[in-house]
């Protein structure tokens, strides 16, 4: 893939937020006078002007999603599914068509991703067809039923903790 290749991003906004407690889904609060999922899309295109992002919403929120994204110019939202996995189908799906050539998939919620990340993930991306940001393991993992003393430990070697974009 080139530079010139088409860049679409894919920002998943569809979950709920329960574990941020009340207050609502965390991507639409607001955080230093603007709702998180605008200073994510705001941070997309700071950092790349040349991507389309797409936004994957919950069918509940099309008002607040209407107000937090207010002033841009966007197409219209994806209705996701009853998880990740599915809104981001749902998401792509929506791109499909001659143009979709490279697709980001970020996290609503996380507004701060840096530049150097971005252009790290698309430059991978563009060299081999995928990529995706890794972090290593520090903790001890251990596999084994909720609530037990101890199980099999993991080797840390082999795992890695997954990060958006994807």
């Amino acid at each position: 893939m080139t530079a010139s290749a088409p860049l679409h991003v894919l920002i998943v906004a569809a979950g709920r937020g329960t574990r941020a407690g009340p207050g609502g889904p965390k991507q639409y609060r607001v955080l230093g006078g603007r709702p998180v999922l605008r200073r994510t899309l705001d941070a997309f295109a700071a950092a790349l002007p040349r991507a389309r992002p797409r936004v994957v919403i919950h069918a509940d929120d099309a008002e607040v999603y209407a107000a937090a994204v207010a002033g841009l110019a966007l197409d219209p939202p994806v209705i996701g599914g009853s998880t990740r996995q599915d809104s981001v189908a749902r998401g792509l799906e929506a791109l499909e068509g001659p143009d979709a050539a490279l697709v980001m998939i970020h996290d609503a919620a996380r507004p701060f991703v840096a530049q150097d990340m971005l252009d790290r993930v698309l430059a991978a991306a563009e060299a081999t067809g995928a990529a995706c940001p890794a972090l290593p393991v520090v903790d001890t993992m251990r596999r084994g039923a909720p609530g037990e003393a101890a199980g099999e430990t993991l080797d840390r070697a082999a795992l890695s903790r997954a990060q958006t974009p994807q």
